[in-house]
């Protein structure tokens, strides 16, 4: 079940990163800063390769089923909704929220405290964990472009997180049924309670990762208070010294098993 939920995120990636990049796409030209622009150029270039990574892995999804095609037509008529209706500034403070989402499930994905990879598949471990990692280097791109040059304030930032969290609950939920249903384990209660409890139980994934999703509130709140966790550096370390995702995983988790499984 726990398969399921990261393949229920990842069908709506390639439409949720070409969004984030048009959102700092609008406010790109107003900035001043060297470091900033540089940092910009970095995020949408990873964005981009993200969304390309997971354009492929949805052909996976659709080889086993899965409607993608309707998936991401509807998450882009909802997207095309949100640009018509919503202000700039407010699409830009719904990216550092998502960001800010992403790069806590991304911290979250290599704490020593948890282990929701140990048994994944090698392949798909290092595919999440690739796009973890960088979603934690990148987190404060659009935050700091929000609250720079677009002049954003603490309502905004703080509605666009409630907002972003509903959305992502709204969205995935109905894929991630379906693909339960398609795998039989909606007839199977147990095998669903088991499985909402590793997500929101007391010691759940999502649950672990509270306190750091909701320091966003604090009004004084910035991404790197939490600095670079000593995991990321190492992946990102390996990654850099041989561009391979599979040995810096290992890094993380140590080398693969023979018959791992997802």
């Amino acid at each position: 079940m726990l398969t399921r939920f990261f393949d229920a995120l990842s069908v709506h990636f390639p439409e949720g990163e070409r969004f984030f990049i048009q959102s700092v796409r609008h406010f790109q030209d107003q900035v001043t800063d060297t470091r900033l622009r540089d940092d910009i150029r970095h995020f949408i270039r990873q964005e981009g390769q993200h969304g390309i990574v997971h354009d492929r892995f949805n052909d996976v999804m659709a080889s086993q089923g899965v409607d993608v095609e309707k998936v991401t037509a509807n998450l882009r008529l909802f997207i095309r909704t949100t640009q018509k209706y919503l202000p700039k500034k407010y699409q830009l403070a719904m990216t550092a929220a998502f960001e800010h989402f992403t790069a806590t499930l991304g911290e979250a994905m290599i704490s020593d405290e948890n282990d929701m990879f140990r048994q994944a598949d090698p392949v798909m471990r290092a595919l999440f964990l690739w796009h973890g990692v960088e979603e934690v280097e990148h987190k404060a791109v659009a935050y700091d472009l929000y609250q720079g040059a677009a002049g954003g304030g603490y309502l905004t930032r703080a509605s666009a997180l409630v907002v972003a969290t509903l959305m992502v609950h709204l969205v995935v939920a109905p894929v991630f049924w379906n693909m339960l249903r398609l795998d039989g384990v909606t007839r199977q209660p147990g095998v669903i309670l088991r499985g909402l409890n590793k997500l929101y139980g007391r010691k759940g994934i999502l649950t672990g990762m509270l306190p750091e999703f909701l320091a966003w509130f604090r009004p004084g709140f910035h991404p790197w208070d939490t600095g670079m966790p000593e995991q990321v550096a190492a992946w990102l370390e390996e990654y850099e010294a041989h561009g391979d995702p599979m040995r810096a995983s290992q890094v993380i988790y140590g080398p693969a098993t023979v018959g791992e499984a997802a």
